[in-house]
């Protein structure tokens, strides 16, 4: 219920939900048979943790509750152990006279009992992903074989658990829970705590586990430890993909121009001489395009700089929309891109080019006066139909810039290609 609140503000702030939680707990309470007493009593108590947890956890950022923040983990681990001390303050008394236990031995089995359910339950729902459970595909997209090793690992481990035994037994899973933690991420993390949690938990009842009911302490302790020991793999996690998520953010600020969002300069290269490589392996066809903006500082000079960045950041819209996924696009520096277009022929290349010319010359881009301006591209082509060594990635960016300074000098708004006569398309 806690976690269905706090995944839906909107749900929590309407009162008629928690009557109709009560409601729920009660229904359920009674079906098992439970006296009107206990059903009202107890479950009242199950309301007030959930209510208990919510005002605290309620007041947190949702990148805090949805462990994308260093903290979160910590932060729900408070969360959840207010909602056990709230569920306690209102269940242990009539609980210790429903059950005709003691009031300490009642005390320490709601504590623990809450908290083992809050802290396993509630990070699997703020973990999960948005949208119905059918949507996500996405989240075990990038398994293969190979992460069958850590849960190996897991199994093992459990197994020597079981198998020797003693106090210590209960943390023989902790290694291969953290290398767990490491290669799944939050969301498959949370499942595997509560596997993990509850088969440990119903080896008690298996009598695997030499507890009886008069060791109410010593039960009390191991679910209390168990609860404790699945916050480390999920602290894991959770710094291990904000840290992945940092990598990937850097990368992408090294490898791509702030503005254009395309890649850099250095990031073209590099990616272009690997799809060189394997396009001489494949004995494959390229193309390279130098483009350029006419007249760009004059852009600048007659609409600012702000106008101009505007100018690039369309172009390169318009660019990507063109081109297919295996295309590289990048900017070279100032107005200037290249294009990379991998098993395209020359004709295609043609085709491409002047398609280029004609979207970014019909594009009107929008000033600030409500008006309108238009601008036009020279574009540098230049195919081999088979790469050979002699024919490098800096080669051909170097004839197609010959052929886009030809365009440029030919009255621009065109598509030269590199040959003897650098011949303009006649597309």
């Amino acid at each position: 219920m806690l976690g269905m609140l706090l995944r839906n503000p909107a749900m929590a702030n309407a009162p008629l939900t928690w009557v109709y939680g009560l409601a729920t707990f009660m229904v359920a309470d009674a079906i098992t048979g439970s006296t009107l007493f206990v059903t009202l009593t107890l479950n009242t108590a199950n309301v007030l943790g959930v209510l208990t947890a919510w005002l605290y956890l309620r007041r947190k950022d949702k990148e805090v509750l949805t462990f994308q923040r260093q903290r979160s983990v910590l932060v729900m681990f408070t969360g959840c152990l207010l909602g056990a001390v709230g569920c306690t303050a209102a269940g242990a008394w009539p609980g210790s006279i429903a059950f005709g236990v003691p009031l300490w031995r009642s005390m320490a089995l709601w504590v623990s009992g809450e908290f083992y359910n809050f802290i396993l339950i509630v990070p699997l729902f703020m973990a999960a992903p948005k949208g119905w459970f059918w949507t996500w595909q996405g989240t075990f997209k990038d398994w293969n074989l190979g992460m069958l090793l850590p849960l190996l690992a897991l199994a093992v481990s459990e197994a020597l658990s079981l198998f020797i035994g003693g106090p210590g037994s209960i943390a023989f899973i902790m290694p291969a829970m953290v290398w767990c933690a490491m290669t799944f991420g939050v969301f498959p993390m949370a499942i595997l705590n509560i596997l993990v949690c509850f088969g440990k938990t119903a080896t008690i009842a298996m009598g695997a586990l030499s507890f009886t009911p008069d060791l109410v302490m010593e039960a009390t302790s191991y679910r209390t430890g168990l609860a404790l020991l699945s916050l480390a793999p999920l602290a894991v996690a959770c710094a291990y993909a904000l840290r992945m998520h940092a990598l990937q953010k850097l990368s992408h600020a090294v490898n791509h121009d702030f503005l254009t969002g395309v890649l850099a300069r250095r990031a073209l290269i590099e990616r272009g001489q690997k799809l060189f490589s394997r396009l001489e392996e494949e004995g494959q066809s390229v193309s390279v395009l130098m483009l350029d903006i006419d007249h760009f500082k004059l852009v600048n000079d007659r609409y600012g700089h702000a106008q101009g960045d505007v100018v690039l950041q369309d172009f390169a819209v318009l660019a990507r929309d063109a081109l297919r996924p295996e295309d590289l696009l990048g900017r070279m520096g100032g107005e200037e891109f290249a294009i990379i277009l991998p098993r395209t022929q020359r004709e295609q290349a043609l085709a491409i080019g002047q398609r280029l010319c004609d979207k970014f010359r019909e594009h009107q881009f929008p000033l600030a006066n409500q008006d309108s301006m238009r601008a036009t591209i020279s574009i540098g082509l230049h195919t081999v139909s088979t790469i050979g060594r002699q024919e490098t990635l800096e080669q051909m960016l170097s004839k197609a810039d010959e052929a886009l300074y030809q365009a440029k000098n030919s009255g621009r708004n065109q598509v030269r290609q590199y040959g003897p006569l650098l011949a303009p398309s006649s597309l």
